[in-house]
């Protein structure tokens, strides 16, 4: 089950809902993301030296809506 592009929690959800233990990293840029409002899966690794069916997601903050910058 691949659960790329989905916003974290709605892919951690699903993940648990299918019996897998689900382990997560952040990935950030070092010039970082203005105003951010989702947190995305962006890999996704089973991870095979565990004892139960385990998978890693590495996710990353995205500004998915748009951003004027001001409020005028």
């Amino acid at each position: 089950m691949s659960v790329l592009g989905l916003p974290l929690a709605e892919a951690v959800s699903r993940l648990e809902g299918e019996g897998f233990i689900v382990q997560t990293v952040e990935a950030r840029s070092m010039k970082g993301v203005e105003a951010p409002d989702s947190l995305r899966v962006i890999r996704q690794t089973a991870l095979e030296e565990c004892d139960k069916p385990t998978v890693l997601l590495v996710y990353s903050a995205f500004r998915t809506s748009v951003y004027l910058g001001n409020d005028e």
